[in-house]
């Protein structure tokens, strides 16, 4: 079917796929009872990371393993990084929006336009609700595929940030043209190939210093799930492959690092977030 369909009409029946087989996963498995509990706990309200009060719907909570997302620790290794490309950027997309946790938390964070991009029809839904609930309605738009073409449109004259998880699309969407018209904004990439195919994908950005970051070992803020009881590891545990991201700062901003680590004075420096434990009692 790959070789034979249209890329987007595969990729829309694969993700459809994958999410139902997903879903049914979690259910037999008693995660999506659980992630209920969580949700209800939690008055629907992460608790901590970035994102922190940022309020989840119904719908989303009863077709993802939301737990994570929910204690703010899914995705915590990119934290840091991306507190760091808030700062700076002036437009975000988002490439595989699922339900929108970093589609809406990023514009709840910056304040700025946020194009975000799903090939599920249900996962767009929920994308809108959680805008909606959030308050940031104004702030984005929603649609169900991106080309390389739209992608550079998007990011033409602007440092924005680009967020990508598509399970494999990104070998054909960040192609030469792409990687060029990115050279300003701050990149996400989750990588889904085997090593050898993702160490040839990160040389197409020989330009830049790629920063590869590994899926923490063990899960985060398991003593908020107590009331679990011995469910508590299991549920704050993301259930996923192991998968890398590659992260890639604007290339004038790695040029000013090498500058300043030949002279002794870093001109950027990354402060890491607190652990999403000890920053459940920040302000908003």
């Amino acid at each position: 079917m790959r070789v034979i369909l249209p890329p987007k009409m595969y990729g829309e029946i694969e993700v459809r796929y994958s999410r139902r087989h997903a879903v049914q996963w979690l259910r037999q498995a008693g995660v999506l009872d659980l992630t209920r509990k969580v949700a209800n706990h939690f008055d629907y309200t992460v608790q901590g990371g970035p994102f922190r009060g940022m309020r989840y719907t119904r719908a989303a909570v009863l077709t993802h393993h939301s737990t994570p997302n929910l204690l703010g620790t899914y995705e915590r290794q990119l934290y840091p990084f991306l507190a760091e490309a808030a700062i700076r950027c002036d437009a975000v997309v988002d490439i595989g929006s699922a339900e929108g946790y970093f589609a809406v938390g990023l514009a709840r964070l910056t304040g700025k336009p946020v194009a975000a991009f799903d090939v599920n029809a249900q996962e767009r839904r929920m994308v809108r609700e959680m805008a909606e609930l959030n308050h940031v309605s104004r702030l984005m738009t929603v649609s169900n595929w991106c080309s390389p073409a739209t992608l550079m449109d998007l990011v033409r004259g602007k440092h924005a940030l680009v967020f990508c998880d598509i399970d494999g699309g990104e070998f054909s969407l960040f192609t030469p043209e792409v990687v060029e018209a990115l050279r300003g904004c701050d990149v996400f990439i989750e990588l889904h190939g085997s090593a050898q195919e993702n160490l040839a994908f990160i040389r197409r950005f020989s330009d830049r210093e790629p920063i590869v970051l590994d899926h923490p070992p063990a899960p985060a803020s398991t003593e908020l799930l107590t009331f679990l009881g011995a469910d508590a590891t299991r549920m704050a545990t993301e259930y996923r492959d192991p998968q890398q991201w590659l992260v890639l700062r604007p290339a004038d901003v790695s040029s000013l690092e090498r500058l300043g680590q030949k002279v002794g004075q870093p001109a950027v420096k990354v402060t890491p977030s607190p652990a999403p434990a000890e920053v459940s009692q920040a302000a908003d």
